[in-house]
């Protein structure tokens, strides 16, 4: 909905009130209050929020530090002291008191002993055979009425449950916008990690040590992703090899495993194995040959050759040890190490070049790499990729690539990994080596054993034993990660590129560069800082480069990386040192030959475009070096790159120039100052800092995120202090607060940036969580920075929002949560660096800043109202602000004046109130904010909870909650709790506010409401769910008056009522809509709940059991289950642990409409809180998923005895167990449906507890007189409802001890005035005698033994009774699917026991009766044993079940229950018409009742009035006067046996017919109903009756001949094994379109079940079974399809579809046979036999097979064959000839059987057949002249039909239509001789004439 339309006004309470005056009230009412239960919540403390200092976690065993001893840059201690610094959190101290904890359990205590399970196997009807149950001690015992009450409440009390939500599943969607996630801490970026294992290096020949070096490369990036690992996998005698050139091995140099991370993982990321060896004469491809074509294992020649060349190796390696020269390299491509959806290609070409691989491609991808993505960064959805699960997987490189001279660039790299990832082939243009890599590739674990970080540090655990460690390779991400430094990071990597002395001397061929790091022009300069290699020190002085063997112009791929000092002076440079090197040795010739030098300077610097620094030589050379000469004039030839990776150096201007001028204020220094290319001076200086500090946000995002804490820290500082520069006083306040929000803006701006759920940028949050502190004053001031003033930071920073303008002040509040937590966090570390002696809350704080907290909130709130009220909806944003705004205030309440606080909110409330018209909007905004504040840690005290007792004052003002008004009756001092009064709210504040929201939105009918109404009613859950699990409140005197503070909701609750979801028609299939006589369409079930409105409520028939009838009619929105289910638990909430007695005072006083409503509430409380959740748990325990579908097809059909609930002390725990939907429940495990199943049995039967509870305060508080104003039955009907849903065993037995005790109080009120309640209730109790539980099984017997007793006893009304209870037997054996008869009939054993006992009745008539009447029961349960042999039969099972209600033809109550059963069973297989039926002929039964009583002309003459309908219904007219007298007590006493049932009958009648599509007798039912309504008068039913007729006739004329009624088949039994159905004929009357092989294959499937497969023959012809020729031991079963036969008289009544497939008796189905007994022959031999049937019934009928009882039989002769078939064709012809319209197909199709070539001697041959000659029989002549005519309209039609054709055909099937004229002139005249040939004899006349002549 549009949020600027106006909508309805807000309720006239809804304008907030003056809170109390809190600080005040506090300290004049804490004394005289009980201290403990104030303290048990904290006593409300003032130092509410801690300062708490965390030491930051290290990874390392010691922190990342700079090098000892020197004497750092201002700059670089502030990184290094940012880095280091422990966290400053403001801590909740009580925060965590309202956490979800756990509390102890109790011993689990089983209340259903499934050991108390029996199985009976014995069948026998007599009840004495039976063992009975143990009976009830002191059932029989003389004991008072108020006895039984107080022990029955006893026993309730025990064993209870002290924590309802602890049982209640948790709402997730509400804690996200209630409570603030705690960011992430800030750490070190850690992307995904790969951990590369190097097992062996080997070749077919080993001659010499060989050194691998392994990086990551995105070829797509074109870009090195990591530093280089080095490895060294030689063996002790090579590595001996080079022992005069290795001063010493340090452990972390010996490193095989190498820790690789990926920020961005990618298909195109390549690992890249590089081998060197010893530098040695000869090129490269020289060098490599003998590893070509050599092998070591071939022997001979070869052997010598190899040992020769380890000799060669050997001198190699002594003189040229430390130099090095490229060898060989393989690509190993990660793309299985990472998951893409768009990757398809496998690794074969990596397989077919690198060679074999353990582990498979699947193994790869099983596993997830455990890789960790930080909150503050966001990727981009196309990067977004998983790093996929995989094994560890060990790879064996088999092939490895000549490297080339003039191919050693990066580039060249690059370009050979994109063809060869392009194209397999390529290994065959390039020169390979045969060798063997062994390398694992395994995901990283968070935490490694004995690893070193890339500085060399050894990260945590790293234990001392171990001496090879793990070595973590630095990653370059292809793009920028923004997360901030947090570790001392100062590394430089130095790559050479390539150099160019092609005109240079002769002698520089074999050129090296040495790479030293200089702090001084003297060659003892270098710097131990650069990292060595494998098998070596861990720092060297100096680096080579490897050499490329007589080249001039080599390229260079070296990786130089050095440990930067801290302090970097103008003497550190890098110095490049040029040699050649003499491969061959000559006489006193140097191994080195020095060729040239070039340097450059180490302070790293901002980026160029390409990172590339271009050298001509040097201008300072070590002092030995020779005169100076400039290689080229001057021209570059030596490209080098550097790259800084580091934690203090910006590497960029901008922050450059801020942070040297931010340290020139607060250190000594010297002007004027060097910055770049520019000089300051001291007056220019605060110009300059001005400058920069606006700059700052022009930087660029990834180096300003970088150095995000200390660019912040830095503002702080100058926003709080302001300096005197050049004798001016200098303030950077403003300057300084607009570039935090400048920056501020820009990180909530990128994209590449993540937010929370509030839309708050994680870095800041991060940043004002742990890293901001307030800025100390500089106790170290220089001269030129005097401190004037220290202003306290909130101050500061809260006048800056108020005085901030334009652009500024729109972000301020468009991001106002940083600032507002900033202003939280400083106000908290102000107070906890207040003195001891705190001052109170009043005047922690000045007036002004008090002035500015409320202008901030004013400006913020109407901020809010302007978002909202836009033509453009921008509600995201205002909600955030809301949020924001809620989180504020939430955190002020724990350090300001709450006084002053209630007051910020009230007007925020009252202006948001005023400037909002949409009201959902309004409400939804209040409710989101009042939700954070409510869930203060203190929000109980805040309430001031502990002033609401019964003795509070209370308000005399009228109730706000409840429209309907307390009377003046009550007292206004109890009734006042219930009331959301002015005092109330005043007093306690926030809970009035949001008791005033929930009221205003259920309360409002606007457009959108719905959504508000569930925010508003999970907010009270959220809070009392809270209150449940509080350590703080766990003592019950402590709940009783948090109770107390809710008793408001109760009566909100009650005033809802008509809103609340019914459960109770959800069970049945129907849902309650807004109005109640709405038509419901849903006809698939009998809704047996009509009845409790039939009898009573004179035709305001409801389909729920809820009596809502006392309601006042309103037009409402109807809650969803699940917000009414956690609106009714908050309810039960306050009734279990209120005060009981004040509850009972408040019930006493109340008028009885309110108690009437109080009892629809828990009549509802009851449905909604069903057990059900043990279906999944049976599921659960299913082998397979078959076993499942069985399992959830036989417990859908299982009631409450099946599930018993264990009173466990379990609860629901947020962090296992989800409230989740059905269908995600067989998705859990084992353990987790247990625990479910448990909780869900434990929240049913305590809910269930609750309601009894309320229901037995109901019945105390009210006197007897009270009763009869119906409340006794309202009582009645819930405790009915909780019987017929799922109930757990506990409850059940509470519940009949309280029903026991209900019947000795109320019994004579209960048998006269609820006697449809008595019925209801007889059947439930005789439901649960039918439990396998012996305990539920035991108290049902007791009460209705009891139920029994007293109607006998006190009001001699046993006969009602004992028909209530055999007519709730029937109704029980023919619905209810879990009926048990074996444990029926023990329990009515139990029964004969207790009146065989029962002493006080045994000189009474009770016992006999007893007797009687239990043996009447046991009849029935013969029946049912019947019944149940034939369950798997729907006809027989129907048969039996009409056979039973026929054998009560003189008990109307039990025949009309039994044709319910009837009715029942047929809607559930979908069989609508015959369900109808059965409604039909209980109609006619209490028709015929009622014409007996009394004689109404509106009301039906008995059975005779149902005529038109089925002509079946005179059966119903037995019942007569001299059968029965409906005078006689307990005959007719049903509740169907009134007008109302009646009407309640044909309506559901009406409504399976017009289901099942006779729509026609939906008329004819209505016929008999409108009289009656009209008669009472009742338009309303009256408007819905007539929508429902012209609907169905609507459907007569839409639907007409489409319309299929049923199928026929005539089926026979015949064989012993049949027994009664042997020799029996019936008509079945199947689904329309069924087809005979359908029903064959059923009946035969069925039969073959019973008898066996071999056992049961299908007769597949139609002629008469001959008993003697059919086996004695075989089934044999005929079935033929059969046809409505209709009389040609009868045909004039029967003019529609429907008139020609309703009221069927007598169908037809024709044989053909042969008189020498062949059924099929020539036209001449041909005979028929037509056989006529008529059933017992009409169809449609009760039943869906009626019998046979007469079959008559006609012969037809050849010739009349052909007559009947000629009429067939003619027939057809006609028809399609004068259709309407025409159908040129139809007639096309009818023609071409007729008339065409193909087929015309059909007719032809009938003809010549028959017509050729005249018959020499005379009988037969008159069938010749029938034929002759027959034929004579025959070619008339086909004449009419053709020309037809013509005048329909389109010009493409002319040709077609002269063909059929040809066709059929033709057969015309082959037809005309024998059409015109008559017979003589037959047109003689009959008498002769004689003619006179008259003679003149």
């Amino acid at each position: 909905m549009c949020l600027n339309q106006p909508s309805l006004p807000p309720p006239p309470f809804y304008d907030a009130v003056e809170p109390v005056d809190f600080e005040g009230f506090l300290m004049t009412q804490l004394n005289n209050l009980n201290s403990e239960s104030v303290q048990e919540l904290g006593d409300f403390p003032e130092d509410d929020l801690d300062i708490v200092f965390t030491p930051k976690e290290c990874r390392t065993l010691q922190p990342s530090l700079p090098e000892e001893g020197v004497e750092l840059d201002p700059h670089v201690r502030d990184c290094v002291q940012t880095y280091i610094r422990e966290w400053l959190i403001v801590n909740r101290k009580f925060q965590s008191c309202v956490s979800f904890q756990q509390a102890a359990p109790r011993p689990l205590n089983v209340l259903c002993d499934e050991t108390g399970r029996t199985t009976l196997t014995s069948c026998d009807f007599n009840l004495r055979s039976l063992q009975p149950d143990p009976r009830l001690e002191n059932l029989l015992q003389h004991v008072s009425v108020e006895d039984f009450e107080r022990q029955n409440e006893e026993a309730r009390r025990a064993n209870r449950h002290a924590e309802l939500f602890a049982l209640y599943p948790t709402m997730d969607e509400v804690s996200s916008e209630t409570i603030r996630p705690v960011p992430d801490c800030p750490k070190e970026h850690l992307g995904n990690r790969i951990l590369v294992k190097l097992q062996t290096l080997k070749f077919d020949i080993e001659i010499e040590p060989l050194f691998a070096c392994i990086a990551l490369y995105d070829i797509k990036e074109r870009k090195k992703i990591s530093e280089n690992f080095h490895c060294d996998l030689n063996s002790e005698q090579f590595k001996g090899f080079l022992r005069s050139h290795t001063p010493c091995i340090d452990s972390s140099s010996q490193a095989r495993s190498a820790v690789f991370s990926v920020t961005y993982p990618s298909s195109d990321i390549y690992l890249v194995v590089k081998i060197e060896k010893v530098l040695q004469q000869g090129e490269i491809g020289d060098c490599a040959e003998p590893y070509m074509v050599l092998k070591e294992s071939e022997g001979g020649k070869s052997k010598e050759k190899v040992e020769k060349l380890k000799a060669q190796a050997e001198f190699f390696c002594q003189r040229l040890g430390k130099y090095r020269m490229p060898f060989a390299w393989a690509p190993i491509s990660l793309t299985n190490f990472f998951n893409f959806s768009t990757l398809e290609r496998e690794m074969s070409e990596t397989e077919s070049l690198n060679g074999n691989r353990k582990g498979t491609t699947g193994d790869r991808r099983m596993m997830m790499l455990p890789g960790r993505r930080l909150s503050e960064r966001s990727l981009n959805s196309e990067d977004n990729y998983a790093v996929s699960n995989f094994k560890a997987t060990t790879l064996t490189v088999n092939t490895f690539i000549k490297q080339e001279g003039d191919r050693l660039s990066d580039e060249d790299l690059f370009k050979f990994l994109t063809d060869y990832k392009r194209s397999s082939s390529l290994q065959r243009r390039v020169k390979s080596i045969p060798g063997s890599l062994k390398l694992e590739i395994s995901p990283a674990s968070e935490v490694l054993s004995c690893c070193l970080t890339p500085e060399l540090l050894q990260v945590k655990p790293f234990p001392e034993n171990r001496s090879r460690p793990q070595k973590e390779i630095l990653e370059f991400p292809v793009r920028e990660v923004y997360v901030p430094h947090t570790v001392y990071r100062n590394l430089l990597y130095v790559y050479p590129q390539r150099l160019n002395f092609a005109n240079r001397l002769a002698s520089a061929r074999n050129i090296t560069i040495k790479i030293q790091f200089m702090c001084g022009e003297d060659a003892t300069c270098a710097m131990p800082i650069i990292f060595g290699k494998s098998s070596g020190p861990e720092f060297l002085q100096e680096m080579y480069t490897a050499v490329t063997y007589h080249n001039k112009s080599p390229d260079f791929y070296e990786e130089v990386k050095i440990k930067l000092p801290a302090k970097l002076t103008e003497k550190h440079h890098l110095l490049f040192t040029f040699y050649h090197i003499s491969c061959q040795p000559k006489q006193g010739a140097c191994v080195e030959t020095l060729l040239g030098y070039s340097c450059q300077a180490a302070r790293p610097q901002p980026p160029q475009a390409d990172h590339l620094v271009v050298l001509s030589s040097t201008q300072k050379v070590p002092s030995q070096s020779p005169p100076i000469k400039w290689v080229e004039g001057h021209k570059g030839v030596f490209n080098v790159e550097v790259q800084a990776v580091s934690s203090i150096h910006t590497q960029d201007n901008h922050l450059e120039k801020f942070f040297t001028l931010c340290h020139s204020l607060e250190s000594q220094v010297t002007f004027p100052i060097r910055l770049m290319d520019q000089k300051i001076t001291e007056a220019d200086l605060e110009h300059q800092l001005k400058l920069s500090i606006i700059c700052l946000n022009s930087s660029r995002l990834e180096p300003l995120v970088l150095f995000l804490h200390l660019v912040l820290e830095k503002l702080s500082q100058l926003a709080v202090q302001p300096m005197v520069i050049a004798g001016q006083t200098a303030n950077f306040s403003q300057f300084a607060f607009e570039s935090v929000v400048a920056i501020v803006n820009s990180l909530h701006n990128s994209k590449d940036l993540s937010k929370d759920q509030h839309g708050r940028n994680c870095l800041l949050a991060s940043y004002v969580y742990y890293v901001f502190r307030l800025p100390e004053p500089q106790r170290d001031i220089a001269r030129i920075g005097i401190l004037v003033a220290y202003s306290h930071f909130h101050e500061e920073l809260a006048l800056q929002m108020v005085v901030s303008t334009g652009m500024v002040r729109e972000t301020v509040f468009k991001y106002a949560w940083f600032f507002f937590e900033l202003l939280i966090k400083s106000m908290a570390q102000y107070v906890h660096n207040m003195d001891k002696q705190d001052p109170p809350r009043r005047s922690r704080f000045s007036d002004r800043f008090k002035d500015d907290i409320t202008t901030i909130v004013n400006v913020v709130t109407s901020e809010i109202a302007a978002l909202l009220v836009k033509a453009q909806k921008e509600t995201e944003q205002a909600e955030k602000i809301n949020i924001s705004l809620a989180f504020f205030l939430y955190d002020l309440l724990s350090l300001m004046d709450r006084g002053f606080v209630f007051n910020l909110i009230r007007h925020y409330c009252n202006q948001l109130s005023n400037k909002l018209n949409t009201l959902p909007t309004l409400i939804s905004m209040r409710l989101e904010f009042l939700r954070i504040l409510c869930s203060h840690e203190h929000y109980l005290n805040l309430n001031l909870f502990f002033m609401t007792s019964v003795s509070a004052p209370a308000s005399p003002s009228p109730s706000l909650s409840s429209q309907v008004g307390i009377t003046h009756f009550q007292d206004q001092k109890i009734a006042s709790m219930f009331d959301l009064s002015a005092d109330y709210r005043q007093q306690h504040f926030l809970a009035g506010l949001l008791f005033t929201e929930l009221a205003a939105a259920l309360d409002t009918e606007a457009e959108g409401i719905g959504k508000v109404q569930r925010k508003a009613i999970s907010a009270v859950h959220s809070l009392l769910s809270s209150h449940d699990l509080d350590q703080r409140c766990l003592k019950p005197e402590v709940k009783v008056k948090i109770a107390a503070l809710y008793l408001p909701l109760v009566g909100i609750i009650l005033d809802a009522l008509p809103q609340l979801f019914d459960f109770t028609e959800a069970r049945s299939g129907k849902g309650r809509t807004g109005s109640p006589d709405e038509d419901q369409e849903s006809t698939n079930s009998i809704n047996q709940s009509i009845a409790w409105a039939i009898a009573g409520n004179q035709f305001n028939l409801r389909t729920s059991g809820a009596p809502l009838s006392s309601l006042p009619y309103k037009q409402y929105n109807t809650l969803s289950p699940d917000t009414t289910r956690n609106l009714l638990i908050c309810f039960l909430w306050i009734m279990k642990n209120a005060e009981q007695s004040l509850i009972q005072k408040w019930i006493a006083d109340l008028p009885s409409m309110q108690l009437n409503r109080i009892l629809d509430l828990l009549f509802i409380c009851v449905s909604c809180f069903e057990y059900k959740i043990l279906l999944y748990h049976l599921i659960s325990k299913s082998s397979s998923p078959l076993c499942a579908l069985i399992l959830l097809t036989y417990v859908a059909l299982l009631g409450n005895d099946r599930f018993p609930g264990l009173n466990e002390n379990l609860r629901w725990r947020k962090e296992q167990t989800q409230w989740r939907q059905a269908n995600e429940r067989l998705d859990k495990t084992k353990a987790e449906l247990d625990q479910e199943a448990l909780i869900s049995g434990n929240l049913a039967t305590e809910a269930n507890l609750i309601i009894l509870d309320m229901q037995e305060n109901i019945i105390q508080a009210t006197s007897a007189v009270d009763c009869k104003d119906n409340l006794l039955g309202g009582v009645l009907k819930v405790l009915v409802n909780s019987l017929s849903c799922d109930q757990s065993t506990t409850y059940l037995t509470h519940c009949f001890a309280t029903l026991r005790a209900l019947i000795a109080k109320f019994g004579d009120l209960l048998f006269e005035e609820e006697m449809e309640q008595c019925a209801d209730l007889c059947q439930r109790v005789l439901h649960h005698c039918s439990s396998s539980i012996d305990i539920t099984r035991i108290q049902a017997c007791a009460t209705l033994y009891l139920l029994m007793r007293h109607s006998f006893s006190s009001i001699s009304n046993f006969a009602r009774v004992k028909m209530q209870v055999t007519m709730s037997l029937a109704s029980l054996v023919g619905k209810s699917s879990d009926f048990n008869e074996e444990y029926l009939r023990r329990s009515l054993r139990t029964i004969l026991a207790y009146a065989e006992e029962d002493m006080d009745m045994q000189p009474t008539l009770f016992p006999v009766q007893v007797k009687e009447l239990l043996r009447n029961l046991n009849s029935i349960l013969s029946d049912t044993v019947k019944m149940r042999e034939f369950q798997e039969d729907p006809e027989m099972l129907m048969d039996l079940m009409y056979r039973i209600a026929k054998g009560y033809q003189t008990s109307p109550d039990l025949r009309l229950t039994w044709l319910q059963n009837m009715a029942e069973k047929h809607a559930k297989k979908k069989c609508y018409t015959e369900a109808a039926m059965c409604l039909v002929h209980a109609a006619a039964l209490v028709a015929e009742y009622l014409s007996m009583l009394e004689d109404h002309k509106y009301l039906p003459v008995g059975s005779v009035s149902f005529q038109n309908i089925s002509s079946n219904v005179l059966e119903e007219s037995a019942v007569s006067d001299d059968i029965l007298s409906p005078d006689e007590d307990g005959i007719c006493s049903g509740r169907y046996f009134s007008e109302s049932g009646l009407v309640g009958l044909l309506e559901q009648a009406a409504e399976l017919f017009s289901t099942g599509g006779l729509y026609e007798t939906v008329n004819e039912v209505y016929k008999i109903v409108i009289p009656i309504l009209e008669a009472h008068r009742d338009f309303r039913k009256l408007t819905s009756t007539h929508s429902k007729l012209q609907k169905a006739f609507d459907s007569i004329i839409n639907k007409g001949q489409k319309r299929m009624f049923g199928t026929y088949f005539r089926v026979g039994f015949y064989g012993s094994k049949f027994g009664d159905l042997d020799e029996q004929e019936f008509v079945y009357k199947e689904p329309a379109i069924t087809k005979l092989p359908e029903i064959s294959h059923r009946l035969e499937g069925f039969y073959g079940q019973c008898f066996g497969e071999d056992a049961v023959e299908v007769i597949k012809d139609s002629t008469p079974v001959d008993r003697s020729k059919l086996h004695p031991n075989k089934a044999y079963i005929q079935i033929t399809f059969v046809e409505p036969y209709f009389d040609e008289y009868e045909m004039k009544d029967r003019v529609t579809y429907f008139e020609k497939n309703f009221s069927l008796r007598r169908f037809m189905y024709t044989t053909p046979f042969t008189l020498d007994g062949r059924p099929r022959g020539d036209l001449s031999e041909q005979y028929k036999r037509n056989t006529i049937l008529t059933t017992m019934h009409a169809f449609p009928y009760v039943k869906t097979r009626i019998n046979v009882i007469q079959k008559e039989e006609f012969i037809l002769t050849p010739i009349e064959v052909a007559i009947e078939d000629m009429q067939k064709k003619t027939l057809e012809l006609a028809v399609a000839t004068n259709q309407e319209p025409p159908d040129a197909k139809m007639l096309q199709m009818v023609l071409q059987g007729s008339v065409g070539a193909t087929v015309n001697q059909g007719p032809l041959e009938v003809a010549q057949v028959f017509l050729a000659e005249i018959p020499a029989d005379p009988k037969l002549y008159r069938h010749h002249n029938k034929l002759r005519l027959c034929f004579k309209e025959f070619i008339m039609r086909c004449g009419e039909a053709v020309e037809k054709n013509k005048r329909l055909i389109t010009t493409d099937q002319r040709e077609y239509q002269l063909e059929l004229k040809k066709n059929y002139n033709k057969l015309k005249e082959n037809l005309r001789p024998m059409i015109e040939r008559k017979i003589p004899e037959l047109y003689k006349p009959i008498v002769k004439v004689h003619s006179t002549t008259r003679y003149n």
